[in-house]
């Protein structure tokens, strides 16, 4: 078996794509939940938009010239963020997934990166065992939850634009520990929704949609409005959200207002870490 890791590049993102949707299906099916990726073509919305962005590195798992895998680091901000990371399930248990978190952890620390952070599917087990031998420690459990659209608009609510940024670096500074505008001035170069909440002329939250958005706010009743109203505008694959377990009262108050928990998730780290704090929502990298 000849391993190589080579970086993604743009002509492969299709055969990337069938990957990403395959790897992640074959283990929600192997559990009986609902697939997070049902689709090669949610796969390239995903694969496409890392492969391309600037603040995205990636590489290829190349297996007897033929490629099965990728992986990839998102360093646009103090804190990094790992994935998605994929792997063609014929070829799985090999050690493929092992050197594509090991390259990761390798480029973390030669960008210097003190805190690399990622979210693991709570039921797999195989790769909480590898992450967690690499280094990663287990810091916090999360729920994915599905949002419940409020009955009524809130005219507190608008779409998040490019001037909001130095708010959204306010709060995610405040909330997680630091900025994350500048992952933020991606996503919306990507046309990512994104909505915040003003109040008496001041931006006191803001939420950016999909599993690799993240959202920040002064109080836990402006992230509710933020996520309820957030629904309304969006489709129900894209009004998701990871809820952190160390935060209960707040679970407990997404609950009452009828959001779903789906299912269960780890959240990781690797080096230095510095615990969120406050009203946040996380990303799926992050």
């Amino acid at each position: 078996m000849a391993l190589e890791l080579v970086p993604a590049t743009e002509d492969q993102v299709p055969r990337l794509s069938q990957i990403c949707h395959e790897a992640f299906s074959s283990l929600h099916d192997r559990f009986s939940i609902e697939r997070d990726i049902p689709n090669a073509e949610v796969g390239e919305m995903i694969i496409a938009q890392t492969v391309k962005r600037p603040d995205y590195t990636g590489v290829m798992a190349v297996l007897d010239g033929q490629v099965v895998g990728s992986n990839f680091l998102l360093h646009s901000d103090e804190v990094a963020g790992v994935g998605p990371i994929t792997v063609d399930p014929k070829v799985q248990s090999k050690g493929i997934g092992k050197a594509l978190m090991q390259w990761v952890i390798d480029e973390a620390r030669r960008r210097e990166i003190r805190q690399t952070r990622l979210f693991q599917e709570g039921l797999n087990t195989t790769s909480l065992s590898l992450y967690t031998a690499l280094g990663f420690d287990w810091r916090d459990s999360a729920v994915l939850m599905q949002s419940l659209p409020a009955s009524e608009e809130d005219p507190s609510i608008r779409p998040l634009v490019a001037e909001d940024l130095d708010a959204v670096a306010a709060l995610s500074k405040h909330t997680y520990g630091f900025s994350r505008a500048k992952d933020a001035a991606q996503l919306l170069e990507w046309q990512t929704p994104g909505f915040v909440r003003e109040r008496d002329g001041k931006v006191t939250g803001y939420l950016l949609a999909t599993l690799f958005g993240h959202a920040g706010a002064e109080s836990d009743e402006d992230l509710l409005v933020l996520i309820s109203q957030a629904a309304r505008h969006l489709p129900p694959p894209l009004a998701r959200f990871i809820c952190p377990m160390a935060r209960p009262a707040f679970y407990r108050q997404a609950l009452a207002e009828g959001h779903r928990t789906m299912k269960m998730l780890s959240y990781m780290s690797l080096g230095d870490f510095v615990p969120p704090q406050g009203a946040f929502l996380p990303s799926i990298q992050a």
